[in-house]
């Protein structure tokens, strides 16, 4: 691909990535803090309608630089781009997902696990960011920090997920707050499968352990 193409495309990826965290903390704020619903909802999907832009975009370049340069395609990049454009894009919809969470009434701002949720919030985004970063610079071993911590998350979040289903654990809100850590993992697991599209071969894309 030409580097004006490639440019263009990872610039179109970085300001999804830059909406999506924006999607994240308005409805993050909704879950864990007093925000108000209503002021801030057409914001919340006008956002979400901003990253659907952007990724069609990204694939309308893609078929114009594969129409421009059908002799001279570099099938795996385009492969990569396509892969990291739909899993940025799936980050937005668990957003959503998170603010419906909040628009039934149910809050994470008070109670014993306010704390641990504040800090689940300030992970995932700055994995959001980091994943970005990673997006920017191509480095490999940065990219691989990032798969790491993304893999030790989700497997937290497993747990926490399965102790609320075996009633181990009690909360206030037993099935928003199951759906909740749901939401989170799904998140984290779009950041690490588009991580792996920045470094892995394009047979290994999404398949980290096989």
């Amino acid at each position: 691909m030409s580097k004006d193409s490639i440019d263009l495309i990872e610039s179109k990826l970085s300001q999804m990535l830059t909406e999506s965290t924006r999607m994240y903390d308005i409805a993050m704020n909704c879950l864990l803090s007093d925000t108000n619903i209503d002021a801030v909802r057409d914001d919340l999907y006008a956002t979400d309608k901003e990253i659907n832009k952007l990724h069609k975009a990204v694939r309308r370049e893609m078929i114009i630089h594969s129409a421009v340069h059908s002799r001279n395609l570099d099938v795996p990049l385009l492969l990569s781009f396509m892969t990291m454009s739909k899993d940025i894009e799936r980050i937005g919809d668990y957003c959503k997902n998170l603010f419906e969470i909040a628009e039934t009434g149910n809050t994470f701002a008070k109670g014993e696990h306010a704390d641990e949720f504040q800090t689940l919030k300030s992970d995932v985004g700055k994995m959001i960011i980091y994943l970005q970063s990673c997006l920017s610079l191509d480095d490999e071993s940065k990219t691989q920090d990032l798969i790491t911590l993304g893999q030790a998350t989700t497997k937290s979040l497993d747990k926490k997920i399965t102790a609320l289903l075996n009633k181990t654990v009690e909360t206030q809100y037993p099935v928003a707050t199951t759906l909740f850590y749901r939401y989170q993992k799904r998140i984290v697991s779009h950041i690490i499968n588009a991580s792996t599209a920045i470094i892995m071969p394009t047979d290994k894309i999404d398949y980290l352990d096989e």
